[in-house]
């Protein structure tokens, strides 16, 4: 039981969250200015109080206060379990919780019940003097006040950090690896060269074939830092529970990351994820039409061509060759001309040789698909015959758009696109407008509940499909845009080829959509970029009519 002869073995109680208003350090210190001012206080309050004894300190440094899940403040219930404690000083109710059922709960119930004297000094509360008086009727009401308080900052910060995402600002606690914060503006990143020359390593080596678990080993075995390792060692407070090693490693998991972050393309996707509210913290990952995605926030490390070449990648099953470092080169570009089943590649041995062929896995089931095999060795002397030769027809189309006008052809393209765009968004607007009668037609009995449910259907279909083609259609342009600030288009990566001798793996990734077999050994090799390579042409047809019997080779190949 308490009361006013015993001498109370206390401990104080410090909290301060992020949204608080004063999560700052000074110069040298290792905690916020606030911490230090409330222990001041309770120090300053327990030296005038003979009958109590400071035992304890538990510190929650940024942490909220809308739960009681805080580590400190758990280590110091347990410490009352273990009858360490059975004082508790605070400077407000505030600090101590603004969650008011669960506040209440602590100092109503389970404190008395365990016979702690509870402190809230700026409130003129302590609960060995309230039993029975007024005071103890206002601590209900200033909880309220508290949580009342607690939310509004939360809608507040919530507000505020998605005007920041809109606005372009990074608002992330850390940068991603192969950037920094500028020191001049914390909601800007800067390129941190070395780490993004890693980067860019780690983009080339996944073109030229290398799967993400060789990627890290080989990292690991040139002694890189990893990530997590790297911010450490750049003086950062990083902290990730990914980590399963004491000096943590390369793995194939951050390579993914890594490979699959459009940020490296100067796009700041902000707003994954969020909690339900402030009072819930399990995240909840977002549907990604809720991201917010702003372009050209920051300098990008890796072309937007070279990521969407990598995204391809990730999603096609492409297996190291046996004992080898990298893929075949032609690995999920061979298709059956007539099925469009993906190739399968198989190796016999015959009088101690070892033979390579692909076939269609369809060939000779059933009669269908017949005679759809050939020789890797076969396959890779015609698709890379077929590359020089239209590589070189692209060089001579090069030279023609050169001679009408510098970009023009770039610029007629993109304003073809963005007048596709506009018809797309008009196509979203009518279903969106046919979407909102419907009801008024609901209400007037002109169509029944399943009829609105179908209808209603059919509209958002129609928007889902405008809005994926408004995304490819803007792709194209940010492609087109990047060719043009960079000089590095797509003629460009058929430029970079112009002197090959022998079939590689970048070649056929940059170059080749699909290789399509035919029987008796025939194939076709369509390009990833006959859409611009038709465009071009067409183009210059339009320019001068003249060049249509020059440019028909051309066009046969396309």
């Amino acid at each position: 039981m308490l009361n006013s002869t015993t001498i109370f073995k206390a401990a104080d109680y410090l909290r301060l969250s992020k949204e608080d208003g004063d999560f700052s350090f000074s110069p040298g210190k290792r905690e916020s200015n606030s911490i230090t001012s409330q222990r001041d206080l309770i120090h300053s309050f327990v030296s005038k109080c003979p009958d109590i004894e400071l035992v304890a300190e538990y510190v929650d440094d940024g942490y909220t206060g809308t739960n009681f899940d805080r580590p400190n403040f758990q280590e110091m219930m347990k410490a009352v379990e273990r009858g360490e404690i059975n004082c508790i000083i605070v400077k407000d109710l505030s600090r101590f919780g603004r969650e008011y059922i669960d506040a209440g709960q602590y100092i109503e119930k389970l404190f008395p019940r365990k016979g702690v004297r509870f402190i809230a000094i700026n409130d003129h509360y302590d609960s060995l003097a309230a039993n029975g008086s007024g005071d103890s009727l206002i601590v209900p009401f200033k909880n309220l006040i508290n949580d009342s308080y607690s939310r509004d900052i939360s809608i507040k910060v919530r507000s505020n950090l998605e005007n920041k995402r809109h606005r372009g600002e990074f608002i992330a606690n850390f940068p991603v690896y192969g950037y920094i914060r500028d020191p001049e503006d914390k909601n800007k990143l800067l390129v941190d060269e070395f780490a993004a020359n890693i980067v860019r390593m780690i983009f080339r080596w996944k073109i030229e074939g290398l799967s993400p678990v060789k990627i890290a080993a080989k990292l690991n075995e040139m002694g890189v830092l990893a990530p997590s390792e790297y911010k450490k060692a750049s003086g950062s407070k990083y902290k990730t529970s990914f980590k399963t090693h004491r000096k943590a490693e390369w793995s194939p998991v951050a390579v993914m990351r890594i490979l699959t972050n459009e940020t490296y393309c100067g796009v700041l996707v902000q707003g994954r994820r969020t909690t339900p509210n402030y009072k819930v913290k399990k995240v909840i990952y977002k549907d990604e039409s809720e991201w917010t995605r702003i372009e050209g926030t920051h300098e990008a490390i890796i072309r937007s061509a070279e990521f969407n070449i990598v995204q391809r990648l990730m999603n096609e099953d492409c297996r190291s060759a046996p004992g080898g470092e990298a893929v075949h080169p032609l690995s999920g570009r061979i298709y059956c001309g007539d099925c469009g089943t993906l190739a399968k590649r198989k190796v016999v041995s015959h009088a101690n040789k070892r033979y390579a062929y692909y076939s269609c896995p369809h060939s000779g089931k059933n009669g269908s698909c017949e005679a759809r095999t050939i020789s890797e060795e076969a396959l890779e002397a015609a698709v890379l015959a077929s590359l020089r030769l239209q590589i070189s027809l692209v060089l001579n189309m090069e030279q023609a758009l050169s001679q009408i006008e510098e970009l023009a052809w770039e610029r007629r393209e993109i304003r073809k696109l963005e007048a596709n765009i506009e018809v797309q968004v008009g196509i979203i607007e009518k279903n969106n407008d046919l979407k909102v009668n419907l009801y008024e037609d609901f209400r007037k009995g002109l169509i029944d509940r399943e009829d609105l449910r179908q209808l209603k259907e059919g509209f958002s279909q129609r928007i889902q499909e405008a809005e994926k083609s408004i995304g490819v259609l803007r792709q194209k342009i940010r492609e087109l845009e990047d060719g043009i600030r960079t000089q590095d288009g797509w003629i460009a990566q058929f430029r970079a080829f112009q002197n090959i001798t022998e079939l590689s793996r970048p070649l056929v990734v940059n170059l080749v959509d699909r290789i399509l077999l035919y029987p008796d050994k025939q194939i076709k090799v369509e390009l990833r970029h006959k859409d611009q390579l038709r465009h071009a042409m067409e183009f210059l047809c339009e320019q001068d009519k003249s060049m249509s019997v020059a440019l028909a080779e051309l066009r046969e190949v396309v």
